[in-house]
């Protein structure tokens, strides 16, 4: 587990957060233990919990029991990644909704106010491509969304699956929510000693936003390493699966 502290004037009292990312459909036996451990006042899914390369339907049944657990902990929020955009591209819309129907809240271009231990929350989920070129948020409902999210003095969590969505076109185009919760890129799959993370999907070698916490203006980025064992191209090297948790104050 990796534990963030993000401090705020508009936080009254302390709110937990668990930020689950990646998980591909993988099966992790401790995982609801784990976040029942923490006792979170929420639990988000930032993306890729399914894993469009499966072909069973397998990861489907997996992800969907997985959701049915947490919402027995904590409400469950949960955003798109690419993953999920491909399955509905191939027709198969009824991967996302099967999820949803076990016990989660689904966020795409959407957003929901939320009162937890007296603080008001915007909490909302975005997906858009990653690269500079074509993640400027020029579409009337790209900007019309991130408009009226922003448009508030409540604490604003954006989940956004792909950091360099925010960091190259969110941020830019003047956008800065309080917190915007990332995974994709697996952590950098090998992490190297004094180098840091390797590789990135769509971001090449070393990229800089593979995992961590980065302050951006008014924004905090926090990127979650994921929970995916699947090899994928490059195994995972020195870089474990991760349960994030995030504490408000």
């Amino acid at each position: 587990m990796r534990e963030y502290v993000i401090e705020s004037d508009k936080i009254s009292s302390p709110v937990t957060l668990v930020l689950l990312s990646d998980l591909h459909g993988c099966e992790h036996p401790t995982l609801i233990k784990q976040v029942s451990e923490i006792k979170p006042d929420l639990i988000l899914l930032c993306g890729d919990m399914i894993n469009h390369h499966h072909q069973t339907g397998e990861d489907i049944l997996v992800t969907a029991a997985v959701v049915k657990e947490l919402s027995a902990i904590a409400p469950v929020y949960y955003s798109l990644g690419n993953h999920e955009l491909e399955r509905i591209g191939l027709h198969e819309h009824d991967a996302v909704k099967r999820i949803v129907s076990e016990g989660a809240i689904l966020l795409e271009r959407d957003y929901v106010d939320l009162e937890i231990r007296g603080n008001h929350l915007r909490l909302g989920g975005l997906y858009t491509p990653n690269s500079a070129e074509t993640a400027k948020p020029s579409s009337d409902s790209v900007e019309g969304f991130l408009s009226e999210f922003c448009s508030t003095d409540s604490f604003r969590i954006l989940l956004e699956h792909r950091p360099a969505s925010f960091t190259d076109a969110i941020y830019p185009a003047g956008f800065e929510p309080e917190l915007v919760l990332s995974g994709h890129l697996h952590g950098g799959h090998v992490i190297l000693p004094f180098v840091g993370p390797v590789y990135g999907a769509n971001s090449g070698f070393f990229p800089k936003y593979a995992l961590g916490s980065f302050e951006f203006g008014n924004s905090n980025l926090i990127v979650s390493a994921g929970l995916s064992t699947d090899r994928h191209i490059i195994p995972r090297v020195n870089n474990p699966t991760e349960i994030t948790k995030i504490v408000l104050e």
